[in-house]
């Protein structure tokens, strides 16, 4: 066929660069990882130690560092090395109310992203189109493979690794999107200034 003479065969198109190419662009990726069999959402161990209450304000387990915080994700450690998680694995995916994600390396605990600007990339990763501060988050240099695979991020304060930074988010703000592994952050809801308007006006 004109397919087998070009040199263009199903085993020439195996191996990793096509999840890689899928994730790097939101649309292709979106319906791949929705029809992949047989996990549907792909729900992990993860979501036993990340699930806290209906809005996340959950107790930290035994021994943690910052009880104020969601628990953190057993896979913590594996995607600050480096790793990444599966999609849809992370019950932050689902975060909407305000508040701030937060490095989840113990004792780090660097503010990184802000929920107001997390936005829907219908990944499977947290997505966020600008970090909390300038000063939060490290990004590798820009190079020929970075126009595929993105620009790893990292904690600037620790660190470790966060995940990829594209150039397809969000026109209307920033045009970048953080995709962001959710074993890597923690989430503190923002609870201070409400608790403390309602101690000012029961007084």
């Amino acid at each position: 066929s004109g397919l087998s003479q070009s040199g263009w065969s199903a085993k020439t198109m195996r191996g990793p660069i096509i999840p890689c190419l899928l994730a790097a662009h939101g649309a292709a990726f979106r319906s791949h990882a929705r029809v992949a069999p047989p996990l549907g959402r792909h729900r992990s161990s993860c979501d036993a130690a990340c699930r806290g209450t209906s809005t996340l304000r959950a107790t930290a387990d035994d021994g943690d560092d910052d009880p104020s915080l969601t628990p953190k994700s057993p896979l913590a450690g594996y995607v600050l090395g480096g790793g990444t998680e599966m999609a849809w694995s992370s019950d932050l995916n689902d975060v909407k109310e305000p508040g701030t994600f937060v490095c989840s390396r113990t004792g780090c605990n660097e503010p990184l992203f802000s929920s107001s600007t997390k936005f829907e990339s219908g990944t499977g990763w947290p997505s966020f189109w600008a970090p909390a501060s300038e000063d939060a988050v490290d990004l590798a240099g820009p190079g020929f493979l970075t126009l595929v695979f993105g620009r790893e991020a990292k904690c600037k304060t620790c660190g470790g690794h966060l995940g990829h930074r594209f150039d397809d988010g969000p026109i209307w703000e920033t045009g970048k999107r953080y995709c962001i592994n959710g074993a890597a952050l923690r989430f503190r809801a923002e609870m201070a200034a409400s608790i403390s308007e309602d101690a000012s006006s029961g007084a």
